[in-house]
């Protein structure tokens, strides 16, 4: 898995634990990651762990493992940053779908792609593609459909344009 695409669904997995924490008391990402990875050591005796079902993405022999953790950080850092902005720019996208009545799943994946938007670096129509496989494989059968269209107006509309 690529770097990038590692470092994105790292991200989630890390703002979803914190989502449902209510974002109070969380650890870390570098801690949050570090836990994973001796989990990952501990159940596998080393080696690789993305079983397909599991979802979690550590490959300890991956020398750009830690590149894929470097994004996820950053990544996770601007959502945070600006998490109320964010917030507010997703509610204007998404017409009579508030933050609180979006899926976990679904809201921390649109708060990636609009705090990946605003770092810039990456083309729009990238960051929208892996939301929607993200969203493909940890969502719902309609999760896609619904990243894919909030995600679209993101930077499109200048009422909600966070570009």
């Amino acid at each position: 898995m690529r770097p990038r695409t590692a470092g994105r669904r790292l991200a989630l997995q890390y703002l979803f634990m914190a989502d449902m924490n209510s974002f109070r008391m969380v650890e870390s990402p570098a801690e949050f990651f570090n836990t994973q990875r001796r989990a990952i050591l501990d159940n596998s005796a080393g080696g690789s762990a993305d079983s397909g079902d599991g979802g979690f993405v550590f490959d300890v022999d991956n020398p750009k493992q830690d590149e894929a953790e470097e994004f996820a950080a950053a990544l996770v850092a601007a959502a945070l940053g600006e998490h109320d902005a964010i917030d507010r720019e997703l509610e204007k996208a998404a017409v009579n779908w508030p933050i609180a009545r979006m899926g976990v799943i679904e809201r921390n994946i649109l708060r990636l792609v609009a705090a990946e938007l605003r770092r810039g670096g990456t083309p729009r129509a990238v960051v929208i593609d892996e939301a929607v496989d993200l969203a493909k494989r940890f969502g719902d059968k309609e999760s896609g459909a619904f990243v894919n269209g909030i995600a679209d107006k993101l930077g499109r509309d200048p009422a909600t344009s966070v570009e």
